[in-house]
């Protein structure tokens, strides 16, 4: 706090904050967000914020820009990014997500060995080795059975957030599991509405 007073005391045009919350416990951290935040929209200078933290990125910003390796892969809002990734790279900063490693059989449709996943390929042709996206809020717990992208399988490891629950659900036939998030555990299967997957391209 005394050094960010120290920043604003002399009404910065730019103030460059690298990595200003890495050090503190997470009560304190989470505290800090909404003050740094608060600060900024006073002062009206324009901050360039340093982070590995997504939530913070995401909580904190309105443009994030991913970086890697002094290369910049994608800039946009916070929900942009989120949304709508532009690689799987990106994906993988941006949020919790699970990427399945599939090839694109039609138009509309990907296998991803343990199952056929209907989807907006876009411009990707039959043959193609593509990634595709599974935010977990979008896993649909026990769904009717005619309904497109029914999933049977068994939850795994299950971690209980209070207010909400990540788990793990493992397909028949794959090891590599689902990552779904909610009030509700699934008993034998789990959907995804074909709306909510992202098809791209493979890494």
């Amino acid at each position: 706090r005394v050094a960010l007073a120290r920043a604003l005391v002399i009404e910065p045009k730019l103030l460059l904050l690298d990595e200003p919350l890495a050090a503190l416990d997470a009560g304190i951290r989470h505290q800090l967000r909404d003050e740094i935040r608060a600060l900024q929209r006073a002062c009206g200078a324009t901050t360039l914020l340093v982070t590995h933290d997504q939530d913070e990125a995401l909580s904190m910003a309105d443009r994030v820009a991913i970086v890697d390796g002094g290369r910049m892969l994608q800039a946009g809002t916070p929900r942009d990014l989120y949304e709508r990734p532009a690689t799987a790279q990106v994906a993988r900063f941006v949020g919790h997500s699970t990427l399945l490693r599939g090839r694109v059989l039609a138009q509309g449709a990907v296998d991803v060995r343990f199952a056929t996943l209907h989807a907006d390929t876009g411009a990707h042709r039959p043959g193609d080795s593509v990634e595709v996206l599974i935010r977990p809020e979008h896993l649909q717990p026990d769904p009717p059975a005619d309904v497109a992208n029914r999933i049977a399988g068994r939850v795994g490891e299950v971690r209980y957030f209070g207010a909400t629950q990540r788990f793990d659900f493992v397909p028949a036939g794959a090891t590599d599991a689902l990552l779904g998030e909610g009030r509700e555990l699934p008993a034998r299967s789990v959907s995804i509405e074909p709306r909510h997957l992202l098809v791209l391209p493979a890494a």
